[in-house]
């Protein structure tokens, strides 16, 4: 027995009739006549009873026909999957670090919901190392990380933008320079954050001593500590764009050959999904407004 046998029997009853039933689906009415007799062989009792030139179901075939709606039914929810298949659906797992979570991709995720809302995004913050062992692993889709180029085996990178970056002081600061100031504390961030090493060479270079210690993984919670006068940092400079622009804080830029950058990263191996591909899509246009902001 086959699900055409049990669709030609649901139109014979919906039709009522062996031969509108075979006009519906384009069948001989013989052919009709052999599905029946397929499902009557199967189960053994017949599903019709025959009454001179009428059929008409019977109480088994009426407990069959309700029986075998809701598989129709769901056998055509299957079918219709196909045209689904290059539609922007289901999950999409993405890491990325606080700074960039924040500061550049919320109006890609804005702009993203409004034309893909099947698609259900799961935002995970963590640092950049962590993030390639999860993208390793498959715990992520893909990831938009923050970080200096690294070539590794198993993953693809793409590199999106160059982040400006720069040395964060408070206003309150003794030098429009980094000095040892011993009422200021060294204000990291996490261990394993990509930029944090970069400040603790800076640092070195300049022989300051780093004695005076506060690590915390969310870049607000820095910028909020660098308004109060607690200590200095090494930033995105759009994390305190606002705040240097009306001179609450103050900034030495740093520049590199070897630039902190913003990359989208995935396993090699990794099917881009419809979704998946959209949203590279449109954090790659974006990028391209960061570039114009920055030459601009």
């Amino acid at each position: 027995m086959e699900i055409r046998h049990l669709l030609s029997f649901k139109e014979i009853v919906e039709q009522g009739s062996f031969m509108k039933a075979a006009q519906l689906l384009n069948y001989a009415q013989s052919s009709i006549t052999s599905h029946v007799r397929v499902i009557e062989d199967f189960y053994g009792q017949p599903v019709f009873d025959r009454l001179g030139k009428r059929v008409v179901l019977n109480s088994f075939g009426e407990r069959l026909y309700h029986r075998v709606l809701p598989l129709l039914a769901g056998y055509d929810d299957l079918c219709g999957l196909k045209n689904e298949v290059g539609e922007p659906a289901g999950q999409l797992r993405i890491g990325a670090p606080e700074s960039t979570m924040l500061y550049r991709l919320s109006p890609v995720l804005q702009k993203y919901k409004s034309l893909y809302p099947k698609v259900e995004l799961i935002m995970h913050n963590s640092t950049c190392p962590d993030m390639r062992g999860l993208l390793r692993d498959g715990s992520l889709d893909m990831a938009v990380l923050l970080d200096r180029m690294v070539d590794e085996d198993e993953l693809t990178c793409k590199p999106l933008f160059d982040e400006p970056m720069c040395v964060v002081l408070p206003r309150e600061y003794p030098a429009d320079e980094l000095i040892y100031s011993p009422s200021h504390a060294v204000l990291y961030t996490e261990a394993g954050c990509s930029y944090r090493q970069i400040f603790q060479q800076l640092l070195a270079d300049k022989d300051i001593k780093a004695d005076n210690i506060i690590e915390t993984a969310s870049v607000e919670v820095i910028k909020q500590y660098l308004l109060c006068n607690i200590g200095v940092s090494f930033l995105p400079g759009i994390v305190v764009r606002k705040e240097l622009s009306n001179g609450r804080l103050k900034a030495i830029p740093w520049k590199s050959l070897n630039p902190i950058l913003i990359q989208i990263v995935h396993h090699k191996d990794k099917w881009i999904s419809p979704a998946m591909k959209e949203f590279m899509r449109l954090l790659e246009e974006a990028a391209l407004g960061w570039s114009s902001a920055v030459s601009g």
